[in-house]
């Protein structure tokens, strides 16, 4: 039988068990253990409540999840610097009608394009009312009517194709899978079923939206509703505002997660520690051996009361384990905690017990920054695109910025380099706003205070000398 809508693109059915395997890794323990024989293969002859008591003795230490809230900790730990129309600004703090603010939906996408390096962005508009072609952006924000932006994760955007027009590559087809609530047999039951959203340009190449679902007798597909065609200023729409995201920005196909080696690394961890805590179920305790001594005599196991046998030859001892077992286990651990230090996950490292130079420091975390850098880059780019296509809805025009801080780590500053700084600037060798800009950076003053802020509040004319070449043009 044909699949119909549900078919999906041969990039998706390849990488889908890749994202699944970085979403089990990062939700934690309870989505690892759940996978049961996917993750921890069955040892040979083991009974099913044996494998199970395994699984559950089995400890998954989040390593993948940590570094990646790390690293988006290091992105926003100072403010978006945002410039945008006075139209749309209000947007941001509901960007989504759900309640969103823009930079947490900014982190989500972070985060996902860290995790499985793939997420969809799509810019939509609630159909106007018939007979309405515009409305006013303050009417528009009260009824609900103004753009909106929604996120699709890696695992929804289930079928796409391009196509060439006028020598540029665009998004000509996209098939979303979402859920929709239906109702059950009273009103206080509900369900989901799959639909299935459909963004394309039709064949006179206007921007088109349909949602499917299928059908529970004939399984085939069924239109929900009828098309809708999104109008902008009154006029139907040419391109799709959707954008599918990667680490490198725009994405026409998918690519390895970015941080594919952590995860396997941080499953493979898992898989030994099970080894690990399965060897010290079975050898942790001693065990009693008794010789001699007749089944039915009754024992006693504990220290309020001996053990006597008449039978001269009886004995007994407690059997201890011995053997290096499990320490070559324990390296194993060792090593791969280790492992995952380097590919990321740095606060699992134990780095008290050296002290290292500043160059050294900065060299050692080059390669999570680069990372990240591409990532905060290729969201901070795409998140500017989406607001551009919102204020092109309402007509709004102007300069649209949308960044996201690329100062991850903050500037040492020591006390020499700051007096240095502090005579350059008296020297007239550097301006006070470059100064002010430094101290900022070093995170010596608050990021988020002005210039002309902190001049008032250490009243700057009477506390701060006049540089040296100020002087002297005065003089002059």
């Amino acid at each position: 039988m044909a699949k119909g809508v549900r078919n999906t693109h041969h990039e998706y059915d390849e990488y889908l068990p890749v994202w699944q395997r970085c979403e089990d890794a990062v939700s934690g323990q309870r989505a690892v253990q759940a996978a049961g024989v996917r993750y921890l293969p069955m040892l040979t002859g083991e009974k099913v409540e044996d494998y199970q008591a395994r699984v559950m003795r089995s400890d998954y230490f989040n390593a993948t999840w940590r570094t990646i809230a790390g690293l988006s900790g290091m992105a926003f730990r100072k403010a978006v610097t945002t410039n945008l129309p006075a139209a749309i600004e209000p947007f941001l703090k509901n960007i989504d009608l759900a309640g969103t603010d823009m930079t947490t939906m900014a982190k989500l996408l972070v985060e996902d394009v860290l995790e499985v390096g793939r997420i969809g962005l799509l810019v939509d508009h609630p159909p106007m009312p018939e007979n309405v072609t515009t409305i006013t952006v303050a009417v528009g924000e009260q009824l609900g009517l103004r753009p909106t932006l929604k996120t699709y994760d890696a695992q929804s955007i289930i079928n796409w194709r391009y196509r060439t027009i006028g020598n540029a590559t665009v998004l000509a087809m996209v098939v979303l899978k979402e859920e929709a609530e239906v109702p059950g047999d009273s009103e206080f039951e509900w369900g989901c079923e799959d639909r299935y959203r459909v963004l394309d340009l039709d064949e006179a190449g206007f921007y088109r939206q349909r949602v499917f679902r299928i059908n529970d007798q004939t399984k085939q597909d069924e239109l929900v509703g009828e098309p809708v065609y999104p109008v902008m200023r009154g006029r139907k729409m040419t391109y799709i505002p959707f954008f599918i995201l990667g680490v490198d920005g725009i994405q026409t196909e998918c690519d390895e997660p970015p941080l594919i080696d952590l995860v396997d690394a941080n499953i493979a961890h898992y898989q030994v520690n099970s080894d690990y805590r399965h060897g010290l179920h079975f050898t942790g305790l001693p065990t009693l051996f008794l010789s001699g001594i007749a089944d039915e005599e009754p024992l006693y196991i504990g220290s309020a009361r001996a053990i006597t046998s008449p039978q001269p030859d009886a004995k007994g001892e407690y059997l201890e384990f011995s053997g290096q077992g499990l320490g070559a286990v324990e390296k194993a651990l060792a090593s791969l905690e280790r492992r995952m230090a380097v590919l990321g996950a740095r606060m699992i490292a134990d780095e008290t017990k050296q002290v290292e130079t500043l160059g050294a420091t900065q060299i050692k975390r080059a390669g999570e920054n680069s990372i990240l850098a591409s990532a905060v880059i290729a969201v901070s780019d795409v998140i500017e695109r989406a607001l551009r296509v919102m204020a092109e809805w309402v007509g709004a025009s102007g300069e649209v910025v949308y960044q996201i801080n690329r100062e991850f780590t903050p500037v040492a500053m020591d006390a020499q380099q700051l007096t240095a700084l502090v005579s350059a600037w008296q020297a007239g060798a550097v301006s006070e706003a470059e100064l002010f800009d430094v101290l900022k950076r070093g995170d010596v003053i608050d990021g988020e205070k002005s210039l002309e802020e902190h001049q008032s509040e250490i009243d700057v004319s009477v506390t701060m000398p006049r540089p040296a070449n100020d002087a002297q043009q005065v003089a002059a």
